[in-house]
């Protein structure tokens, strides 16, 4: 038996619905601190992206140990898709080693924030923070963790956790099976990442993210149709295409928001190839959980349902139908 059993859609969609549309935190904030002007003094840098669905309003403290040498300066930039918060603080320690980092509204949030510090001696620093770790104390230098593996893991929660590309790895195994195209959808998937992280280390594009957003969505909506059609389709003939695509705008979306939150150029390639890579030890981790369960419950499902795929289609249909309609809205400022 090649398709997977109605038995784990069902189990893999339950939980999928439209209030988690937006539980992708594809969209990262950046909050930086770096050496001020003066001697002793550490300028604090928040960058948030201007559009977010409602419910997602951050905002940093600031740390205890430190005061604020005059008001946040606020601004926006020049194509007005980024908020930029700077404040001129004077802490003790003046290396901030010890202090805790704190964003105000962050444990009920979808958003990561990727916290940035520049140290005195010139080595930069990163850390993830989201619903789950609000806040971090700054270690000593020698005690931090390499920034790689954040990215690795914040990439693997980006796919475990963002329903919208764990529904089209499920969509993939219903169409294909354990077919040899579906390796061929798994490769193009990795192939368009690939090609994104070159595209972006040369500088070449920059999607803005709400577009992204919506078109992943109407990716589903495609394979949907694919699914229902029983293989009859152009993506069931070209394996490649469709994951290809979301790939080359997964990363472009996750490279557009680097760009706009102010990352720095030099630090993204090694943020994107990290985060890519945890995608895809996320989506194998996907399969390879669809397979124990087709292991195990392959008999509990009556022969003539293991091959059908129509209530599946429409499961995945009509949740990413939703997707495109609420993010299309989003775009535009407006709450679905």
């Amino acid at each position: 038996m090649r398709r997977v059993p109605l038995l784990i859609a069902v189990a893999a969609l339950f939980v999928v619905g439209p209030g988690h549309a937006w539980a992708h935190p594809l969209a990262p904030a950046v909050l930086s601190f770096t050496p001020g002007p003066d001697e002793g003094t550490i300028t604090m840098t928040w960058r948030s992206p201007v559009k977010r669905p409602k419910g997602q309003s951050l905002e940093p403290r600031i740390p205890e140990g430190c005061e604020p040498l005059g008001p946040t300066e606020r601004r926006l930039t020049k194509d007005a898709t980024t908020i930029i918060d700077t404040t001129l603080l004077r802490c003790a320690p003046p290396d901030l080693v010890g202090l805790m980092i704190r964003v105000d509204g962050l444990s009920d949030s979808t958003v990561n924030v990727v916290m940035r510090l520049a140290r005195p001696d010139g080595s930069v620093d990163h850390s993830i923070m989201d619903a789950r770790s609000p806040s971090l104390t700054i270690a000593a230098p020698e005690e931090e963790t390499h920034s790689f593996f954040d990215y690795l893991a914040l990439g693997i929660e980006h796919l475990v956790t963002g329903w919208d590309h764990m529904t089209f790895v499920i969509g993939l195994l219903i169409l294909f099976g354990w077919h040899r195209r579906l390796i061929a959808a798994v490769t193009a998937f990795t192939l368009g990442h690939s090609l994104t992280l070159a595209l972006s280390v040369l500088g070449i594009v920059s999607v803005p993210q709400a577009l992204v957003e919506a078109l992943i969505a109407m990716t589903i909506v495609v394979l949907a149709v694919e699914i229902q059609s029983g293989g009859h389709g152009p993506v069931w003939k070209h394996p490649w295409s469709l994951p290809a695509a979301l790939g080359l705008l997964h990363g472009l979306g996750f490279a557009s928001v680097l760009f706009d939150a102010g990352l720095p150029v030099d630090e993204i390639p090694l943020a994107l190839f990290a985060f890519n890579l945890g995608l895809e030890v996320g989506q194998l981790g996907i399969i390879a959980v669809a397979w124990v369960t087709y292991r195990v419950f392959r008999g509990a499902i009556p022969t003539p349902w293991r091959d059908d795929r129509t209530i599946p289609a429409y499961m995945i249909g009509s949740i990413a139908a939703f997707w495109v309609i609420e993010r299309t809205l989003a775009a535009f400022g407006i709450s679905a």
